[in-house]
């Protein structure tokens, strides 16, 4: 059975079967792209590469893929509409916590991956800055101080103390974390409530995720460098040890060089031999409005209904495994999510959690110190999105090591934070699937192996301890 080592979802072997149409409604898609229901002229011959799931993952891949290789067949798929997964779904947070996981990774991997996978996850803030300006995106891209704001002191003094022990190892990446214990700061500057004993803070960013992804797809579908089959659901994929495998689909079948599973959450679906190692998770948001403009989406400054300023992000840490993570948008309107323990296992993103969404109605009295009186007043939108959950914490990137798979790849499973770690995830896959030497700074224990494969079924059958690998 699929496991939950955190503790922070109910374990047990899930299929999370196809994306729902009757999917709740998120703030990010309340405007539309153009191309949202894009459909280009159905690929009657072979092409070379056909990606499965159009969020950050997709993208990434695609992206990478047509600028380097133009002259390739890239067709990417789409159960739903554009990006209306995990990414149109998520709080809009670029921002890392490696701290918070350093003594696990150090353990598990060693000090050289773990400094290598922080390095990875710290890049993405400037990767994808730099993808948004070359690409001229409009995607409300506001560069913030991410604050890691606690509630609770002994997960503070843990935060400080692995913080140390990175900083002894990789002062390079520990710099970028400083530590306040000010309570003048705290509850005057960055208006936390008199309950928070202290944060860190780290560079980061708040991002509209659904314009920055379809941003990107509309460039490359508008130059004619990729083709997009959006309400194409995959049924199967037929693959075998000759040239090429065949997706198929509810609008026909696609013949493939290779084919990309980038579904993150839905990954065990149309892969049974991965369910046991990731698990669909719900995840719970809400978007207050700002105090003048509770309906305004694009245009317009209002007043925050928490009192806070949008040069701040936060990740209010009530224990090591419960926090909630919110952005201060410029129009003064918030959006914040709930990572809860006893998150519901399921792919299914038509409800919400009561018991999460009566927390986000509630929590802004007590984490910060000036909120207005009656907030949750102003909420206009509260959704739910499908995360991917993997044994081990690290994400899956390269050929799936199965029989009868030899044509298919993965990049999936950012265990709730692919914000910071999706984007380049998919530019590492791209870089595979071409048969590009694979970048030294590419962590090696997101690779799908067999050695991990093995490692991930000892650590459900209980004859091991953390899942370990050796690099």
């Amino acid at each position: 059975m699929s496991g939950s080592p955190e503790g922070v979802y109910e374990p047990g072997l899930v299929d999370p079967g196809i994306p729902v149409e009757n999917s709740t409604s998120p703030f990010w898609l309340s405007s539309p792209h153009p191309l949202a229901y894009h459909q280009s002229p159905w690929p009657t011959t072979a092409v070379d590469i056909v990606i499965i799931g159009s969020g950050i993952s997709g993208t990434s891949i695609a992206r990478s893929i047509v600028s380097k290789r133009p002259d390739l067949k890239v067709t990417l798929v789409d159960a739903r509409s554009l990006c209306s997964g995990a990414t149109g779904r998520n709080g809009g947070h670029i921002k890392t916590m490696s701290f918070a996981v350093w003594e696990d990774r150090k353990r598990t991997y060693g000090i050289e991956e773990a400094i290598k996978i922080t390095a990875f996850e710290e890049s993405h803030l400037e990767a994808m800055t730099h993808a948004i300006r070359d690409a001229s995106l409009d995607c409300h891209l506001v560069p913030t101080e991410g604050v890691d704001a606690y509630y609770d002191q002994k997960t503070f003094d843990k935060a400080v103390a692995a913080l140390n022990d990175m900083r002894a190892h990789a002062p390079h990446l520990a710099d970028k974390y400083k530590v306040q214990t000010d309570k003048s700061t705290l509850q005057n500057v960055m208006k936390l409530s008199s309950r928070c004993v202290g944060a860190i803070v780290v560079p980061a960013a708040s991002v509209w995720p659904y314009k920055l992804v379809t941003g990107l797809l509309g460039g490359m579908i508008e130059s004619g460098k990729l083709n997009v089959q959006t309400n194409t659901k995959v049924q199967a994929i037929d693959d075998s040890e000759g040239d090429f495998a065949v997706v198929r689909t509810n609008r026909g079948d696609i013949k493939t060089k290779h084919v990309v599973h980038a579904t993150n959450g839905w990954l065990g679906h149309l892969l049974p031999e991965l369910r046991p190692f990731i698990s669909p998770v719900r995840g719970n948001v809400v978007r207050y409005g700002s105090i003048e403009n509770d309906n305004d989406t694009m245009t317009g400054i209002g007043a925050s209904p928490m009192g806070i300023d949008k040069a701040f992000s936060f990740w209010l840490r009530y224990s090591s495994h419960d926090y909630d993570y919110l952005i201060q948008r410029a129009q003064g309107d918030v959006v914040v999510g709930r990572a809860n323990t006893g998150r519901k296992a399921t792919g299914d993103d038509s409800e919400t959690d009561l018991q999460a969404h009566a927390h986000l109605r509630g929590f802004p009295d007590e984490a910060f110190s000036s909120p207005s009186r009656g907030s949750s007043a102003h909420i206009t939108h509260a959704w739910s999105g499908i995360l991917g959950f993997t044994q081990d914490a690290m994400p899956f990137v390269g050929r799936l090591p199965f029989p009868g798979r030899s044509h298919q790849w993965v990049c999936g499973g950012y265990h709730g934070i692919g914000m910071v770690k999706a984007f380049r995830t998919g530019q590492m896959a791209a870089s595979m699937i071409l048969g590009e030497e694979l970048d030294e700074e590419y962590p090696k224990s997101m690779l799908i192996t067999e050695e991990r494969v093995r490692a991930l079924r000892r650590s459900l059958d209980g004859s091991t301890g953390p899942v370990k690998s050796k690099l």
